[in-house]
């Protein structure tokens, strides 16, 4: 070293930790306990008010709220329990899992929330009995159809309104048949009676995989009364059948059955039964009831029903399984790590 070269001084192993700034302490002390849940509500605050106002649309507020619901109730159990396997190959057989999980729960609830494409669309009137809806060339199905109507103020609190109408295609046909109605609810509350009014105006229907052709008839021979201005139909691509999805759910209930059968202990429950047979009642009834005009409600009830049946008696599947499989008489890694602490004392 040369005269008057100061001495490098060597590197320490360990290097003093970066000082946290006042944002990250704060974020880091408040967050989890009270910053995190009065945001979420706030943001659930403003979205029912925007919704209240008409300032947010309505399929906005159902794709964020149903799909929100079914990817929590994933994420908040699936990693957890991904965290608790050990083996390699088991890992990614339980990410497999997860996927279809993903896919039979979330295709049939973000379907009904997502706009479709039309390919044509008519009004059937007692004056327009028969409509030919002519598609785009190479457009020749399979088809889904949209019915929709608006039922008249005078029809009274309860009515409905029924439909039948023949679907011709190039050398077959089909007939579709359902009904509207509106209800008046009411329900007492402090000051009074609150009262509101439902209406479902809309069904949908998958044709026949053989009503086909680049031009479709529709016919009906009466057109109901209480219609105000008669029947609406619209004509999309068909769809993957959702049915095929809620096999697939199954499936995947019973997957979760031997997963929470293998993993977890006497602290630890994994709750992965609960959470699937929850996801996969939500979806059915949820993808059953709601149309795109019509998602908040429908995606409320669901949620109930979902807490009810898939919540209630997952957790008791589950408490039955964790039981059969003696998951719950396995000690947590804790205990047995306190104890030969206590031993050595």
């Amino acid at each position: 070293m040369a005269r008057g070269d100061k001495p490098i001084p060597e590197a320490s192993e360990d290097e003093a930790p970066v000082p946290k700034t006042a944002y990250q302490r704060f974020m880091d002390d408040h967050w989890d306990a009270w910053l995190g849940p009065v945001l979420l509500l706030a943001l659930a605050g403003v979205m029912v008010v925007g919704y209240r106002m008409d300032f947010i649309r309505e399929s906005m507020v159902g794709m964020l709220f149903s799909g929100g619901l079914v990817a929590f109730a994933i994420y908040s159990t699936a990693v957890p329990a991904y965290d608790l396997i050990e083996s390699k190959n088991a890992r990614y057989a339980f990410a497999a899992l997860c996927v279809l999980w993903a896919a039979a729960a979330g295709y049939p609830t973000l379907r009904k929330t997502m706009a479709r494409t039309v390919y044509a669309q008519g009004v059937l009137t007692e004056q327009n009995k028969s409509e030919k809806l002519q598609f785009s060339e190479g457009k020749t199905g399979p088809f889904d159809v949209t019915v929709s109507g608006t039922l008249k103020a005078e029809g009274g609190q309860n009515s409905n309104a029924v439909y039948e109408l023949q679907v011709a295609g190039e050398g077959s046909s089909e007939t579709l048949s359902g009904e509207f109605s509106v209800r008046t609810n009411q329900m007492r509350v402090r000051r009074g009676t609150s009262t509101w009014t439902e209406q479902t105006n809309q069904s949908e229907h998958r044709l026949q995989r053989n009503v086909r052709g680049n031009v479709l008839t529709f016919t009906v021979e009466h057109v109901d009364d209480l219609l105000a201005d008669g029947l609406h139909v619209s004509v999309h691509p068909q769809s993957y059948d959702p049915k095929w999805f809620f096999l697939l759910g199954i499936l995947v209930v019973l997957g979760m059955i031997y997963v929470e059968g293998k993993i977890g202990d006497a602290k630890t429950k994994t709750h992965l039964i609960m959470a699937a047979a929850s996801t996969m009642v939500f979806a059915f009834h949820f993808h059953e009831h709601a149309t795109a005009s019509r998602i908040v409600k429908p995606a409320l009830d669901s949620l109930i029903l979902a807490v009810l049946t898939g919540g209630i008696g997952g957790t008791m599947v589950g408490a039955v399984v964790r039981r059969a499989s003696g998951r719950d008489k396995i000690k947590a890694k804790d205990d047995e790590e306190k104890k030969p602490k206590d031993s050595d004392e």
